[in-house]
């Protein structure tokens, strides 16, 4: 039979029994000693707390025989949890405290990092317990060590979380791992029968699995199948507790003694590693959820990711969707009011989508990740969600791409992002007043005067890239859009719609429209020189540029500086951005029209729809706004209505271009209806100047 003394001494953490009644210090392990030296007949009072008198607060005396609690000044800098339980000592009634220095859990690991003789046993779990392994691996060595000790068939624990089982460890001597279904099974049929005696702190001794008739049936012949002939369950506590059991099956009758003692001394520790692993396993999980809107994280975000792009190949969605306006709301209504809005945009995504799949990437920021899906159950999905969020007061922006090819993942989130920031463009050039409280931060301060933006210009933070249109008749490459893209201070890529904003307010878009067009033209007149195949070049104009004094004077002179064919570059004015529908830029639409460029209307029906351009204004070419174009296939008005305007232009001999076409079904109700060239994702997506020269030239 072991020693006591010798188990006690061994182990590396303080042990030590106090007198019930005068609380001196009755024993004291090796290990308490080289701490607080040889200390016996000292009260703990004043060993612990330099106290003359009992303290009136111990936590000894709740009279609840088992309890838990922190001690801080054992030793300086030092934070020890202790537990403790009633117990009798020389036949006296006394406490049993065991103290565990939280201080630095790696100490004790380092500490532990050895094996002892099967004498001390209990250290040897001890060690296993505190190795750097995963914790299931951890404890069926330590099941093991314990089986191999006693002899036994089996040693099993079982551990519990609201009386629900939550983890299942078994170790059996010919090395096949049991199935845990069987385990289940056994748990769900006896425990409820046992905790009365668990409650009263006693193991359950089984001389003859036929005993267990009397506890239950149904488990007496699962025992009787896995080959239990004995049995021994000791309960596991935690401050009274029970939150679990750790038993043995068919081991020497003679043994039964030992191992009941040896399960009582075990208790604290196999409780201690159990909360320990829960613990563990409850940081790893708030480690990878966000604390506001129980949404994964960013840190989930990744790890699934990579798992993703490992892993079979399927189909896969993503979704990519920003909440609009956040710091207005957090202006307005304060940062519960934020909060609540981001809260109720997460309660949307995981009624559509699921919480498995969604994550809150950034402040305002959502991601889904539809795994294994086909394109027609993700688009349904991103359908049911966007009628939930219309209904909401909040406004979004939403990107989303499916791809056939999971292995891609990062460039169909790069897809669904730019998706995403296009439609947030559109939001923002629709409430032109709210766009100030997104840009007025320090990420875009460098845009708030000439000379700063200027020097950007110079540092060649601003490059220009290309989305080609494509004709509706023939699918023939016929013409493209030039599009300005910016480089922070990481070299990460920005869309337009986060800083043009912030320019138009501060009165400075002028120089970056001004920067495009002269690219553009130094482009084609390189084509040209090339013998490039060229097709027509569009540029967007802000009206806040148009109406500046010398803005015909600034455009001439820097087209006279590279003379290329006017018919090879279109300006785009956006009809949505000016009130009362262009009616204050219409003599600079007049004057570039009579200097032989030809004008397109950009980002028709995303306001206005007005019909007074026809009779007003002279334009070669109508672009169909990305809004009105996803309405198409749910909206029979939108349907009416683009069809008269597009008969209209007809009429008018002006050409109709639908912008943001991204599926089959749109772009066939826009062929039907005589559109005459589209661009979007469908076709393709916006690409550097040297990728669509290769490309499309």
């Amino acid at each position: 039979m072991l020693d006591i003394y010798n188990v006690l001494d061994a182990i590396s953490e303080i042990v030590y029994v106090s007198d019930a009644e005068t609380h001196e210090i009755l024993y004291i392990n090796e290990a308490g000693k080289k701490i607080l030296g040889d200390c016996l007949g000292e009260t703990c009072y004043k060993l612990f707390h330099g106290k003359s008198e009992e303290c009136t607060n111990c936590p000894c005396l709740n009279g609840e025989g088992l309890s838990e609690y922190i001690r801080e000044n054992v030793m300086p800098e030092k934070a020890y949890i202790i537990k403790h339980k009633d117990t009798v000592w020389d036949g006296k009634k006394a406490y049993l405290d065991i103290a565990f220095d939280i201080t630095n859990t790696e100490e004790i690991q380092k500490r532990l990092e050895q094996r002892l003789d099967m004498e001390h046993i209990l250290v040897s779990c001890m060690v296993e317990m505190h190795k750097n392994k995963p914790f299931e691996e951890s404890f069926t060595n330590l099941l093991g060590i314990i089986g191999k000790y006693f002899e036994a068939d089996k040693i099993f624990v079982f551990s519990y979380d609201e009386n629900k089982l939550s983890n299942v460890f078994e170790w059996n001597n010919n090395g096949v791992n049991p199935r845990a279904e069987e385990l289940k099974s056994l748990d769900s049929n006896i425990v409820d029968k046992w905790l009365p005696t668990y409650d009263s702190n006693e193991n359950v001794i089984l001389n003859n699995v036929e005993d267990l008739k009397e506890i239950s049936v149904e488990a007496y012949h699962q025992a009787v199948k896995s080959g239990v002939q004995r049995l021994v369950a000791s309960p596991i506590a935690d401050n009274g507790k029970i939150i679990g059991f750790i038993g043995a099956s068919n081991l020497p009758e003679e043994k039964f003694s030992q191992i009941v003692t040896f399960f009582d001394a075990l208790d604290y520790f196999v409780a201690s590693m159990i909360i320990r692993e829960k613990s563990a396993r409850k940081l790893r999980e708030l480690s990878y959820v966000d604390s506001l809107t129980n949404l994964y994280n960013r840190n989930k975000f990744t790890e699934d990711t990579e798992r993703i792009m490992k892993g079979r190949n399927c189909g896969l969605g993503v979704l990519y969707m920003d909440l609009n306006g956040l710091k207005e709301i957090n202006d307005k209504s304060g940062h519960r009011g934020g909060d609540c809005a981001l809260k109720d945009i997460a309660s949307v995504i995981v009624e559509s989508f699921g919480k498995e799949c969604s994550y809150r990437v950034g402040g305002d920021e959502f991601v889904v990740l539809c795994y294994d899906t086909n394109d027609k159950e993700f688009t349904a999905k991103v359908t049911a969600f966007r009628n939930l969020i219309s209904e909401m007061k909040y406004k979004v922006s939403i990107g989303f791409h499916y791809s056939k090819d999971s292995s891609d993942i990062d460039e169909v989130i790069k897809i669904a992002d730019e998706k995403m920031y296009q439609d947030k463009k559109y939001y923002y050039r629709n409430n032109g007043q709210s766009a100030r409280y997104r840009f007025y931060n320090d990420t875009f301060v460098s845009f708030s005067t000439q000379e700063k933006l200027k020097k950007l210009i110079q540092e060649e933070r601003f490059v220009i890239w290309f989305q080609p249109r494509f004709s509706a008749i023939d699918g023939e490459f016929c013409g493209s859009e030039a599009l300005i893209r910016y480089f922070d201070e990481d070299d990460t890529i920005v869309s337009p719609m986060d800083f043009i904003p912030a320019m138009e307010y501060n009165e400075t878009v002028h120089m970056i429209d001004f920067y495009v067009f002269r690219h553009v033209c130094e482009y084609i007149s390189g084509w040209i020189e090339a013998g490039k195949n060229i097709k027509p070049v569009s540029v967007n104009i802000s009206h806040c540029t148009i109406v500046r004094p010398n803005f015909m004077e600034n455009l001439m002179d820097i087209w006279f500086d590279y003379n290329i064919p006017k018919d090879s570059i279109v300006i785009e004015v956006s009809e949505d951005k000016v009130k009362g529908g262009l009616s204050d830029v219409l003599d600079k639409i007049v004057e570039l029209k009579n200097n032989g460029f030809h004008i397109a209307i950009d980002n028709y029906g995303a306001k206005y729809a007005d019909l007074f351009l026809f009779s007003e204004v002279k334009f070669d070419t109508l672009k169909l706004d990305r809004e009105l174009v996803h309405k198409l296939e749910t909206d029979e008005k939108t349907c009416m209505i683009s069809k008269s305007v597009i008969d209209i232009c007809k009429n008018y001999n002006i050409s109709v271009v639908a912008e943001g076409v991204e599926n089959e079904k749109e772009y066939d109700i826009l062929k039907e209806m005589g559109c005459d060239e589209a661009q979007g994702y469908l076709f393709d997506k916006p690409m550097s100047w040297n990728r669509f020269e290769e490309k499309y030239l």
